[in-house]
């Protein structure tokens, strides 16, 4: 018997050497590395501190004193109410300024995760034609990155809730200060806290497994994230045997593409930080023979963020193979497994779905009809699922 997953490898590889290097085109890998860098560096950590600026003891007794008669003196001012008013004008101020930055920097991780949302439709769609037009896809995706987007959010809001009231059992044991709290009610504590971090992780990494087969669907099937992420449950529930033996293969393969990308990047920052090293050695001998020490250092300071940026992006440069493979092995094994997928790659794979791996038993021979029939103003022949 043969495997999808299994299948895919060979398939995908054969498709990142043709879209690659077959022919080798620069602008085209920078093109894909700019959306890899908004797919990829979309993380969950979003943390952030703040310092709350505190005054000193001797705040607003500390100014010179005004005599009486000078142009300055405020009559009838009470005694220490100007250290109580700036303190309090310098409290208001800086609340006002951190809850302005925290206001900035949450739009600004809605905006990164919109553009990421959008980002991740524009990257099948240049994968699946062999065609990078970052513009024209991104005004054509807007609608369904915007979807992607609140159903992310609407599923990291029910995660955290989750995790939340998995915890509240054990929040009275913690807070209660008795004699009769044991180490083993601490320990206990942990290995549920962990189990369910635990638990979270691997029905996150199924929804989203879920969501990433169901990206392609909603694109060329024409209909919603939600209608498609249906379709993809169906699927798995009539053929779960294949989308297991995918995970399997996809960490595999994860495992491979992390050991090779670690041995690559170590060489490419250890060669980049000797090279760099020497360079700023020069620049430093010609800085301090024309200014004194301080001003020295500060002046390599632009070449060192300019080094850091070039190690940063040839990283970025260097990891579109390794996107590009894991995201064509996505495809193949999706255009194998899902009946009526509708994928319309520029080497058009000839095998066929098995049966009963479609959405619906009464849809199979119309969608495997319409798989044929390209759309004359869109991607792929629609389906007959509604858009949601």
């Amino acid at each position: 018997m043969s495997w999808y997953a299994i299948d895919a490898v060979d398939r995908a590889f054969t498709r990142t050497k043709k879209a690659l290097f077959e022919p080798f085109d620069f602008w085209k890998w920078v093109k894909l590395a700019i959306i890899i860098f908004f797919i990829g560096s979309m993380g969950s950590n979003y943390g952030g501190s703040g310092t709350h600026y505190q005054p000193s003891d001797n705040y607003g007794n500390d100014f010179p004193s005004i005599e009486p008669g000078d142009p300055g003196d405020i009559p009838d001012f009470p005694s220490g109410i100007s250290g109580l008013g700036l303190g309090y004008i310098d409290s208001v101020s800086s609340l006002a300024i951190i809850a302005t930055a925290l206001v900035f920097f949450i739009l600004f991780v809605l905006l990164f995760s919109y553009i990421s949302s959008v980002m991740e439709f524009v990257f099948v769609e240049s994968l699946v034609r062999n065609e990078v037009r970052l513009r024209a896809y991104f005004k054509k995706f807007m609608g369904k990155g915007f979807n992607l987007l609140l159903i992310r959010l609407a599923l990291g809001l029910i995660f955290v809730i989750l995790f939340v009231l998995a915890l509240l059992p054990f929040v009275p044991v913690f807070l209660t200060e008795s004699s009769d709290f044991k180490v083993s009610a601490l320990i206990g504590g942990m290995f549920w806290f962990f189990g369910v971090i635990i638990l979270l992780v691997l029905i996150g990494s199924v929804v989203s497994s879920f969501l990433s087969l169901a990206i392609p669907l909603s694109i060329y099937r024409e209909t919603g994230i939600l209608s498609a992420f249906r379709m993809v449950y169906r699927s798995f529930r009539k053929s779960w045997q294949e989308v297991l033996v995918y995970w399997f293969i996809r960490f595999l393969i994860g495992i491979g593409i992390a050991i090779l990308a670690l041995i690559l990047f170590g060489l490419i920052i250890l060669a980049s930080v000797i090279i760099f090293l020497i360079i700023d050695g020069v620049l430093y001998f010609i800085f301090s023979a024309l200014v004194s020490e301080p001003y020295s250092w500060i002046l390599l300071i632009p070449f060192v963020i300019v080094e850091i940026l070039l190690v940063f992006v040839t990283l970025i440069f260097l990891s579109v193979p390794f996107a590009v493979y894991l995201k064509y092995h996505l495809l193949s094994f999706l255009e194998a497994w899902f009946a009526g997928a509708n994928i319309p790659f520029f080497d058009e794979f000839k095998g066929k779905p098995e049966i009963g791996t479609g959405t619906e038993p009464g849809d199979m021979e119309q969608s495997s009809m319409e798989q044929y029939v390209p759309e004359p103003n869109g991607p792929g022949s629609g389906g007959p699922d509604p858009s949601i």
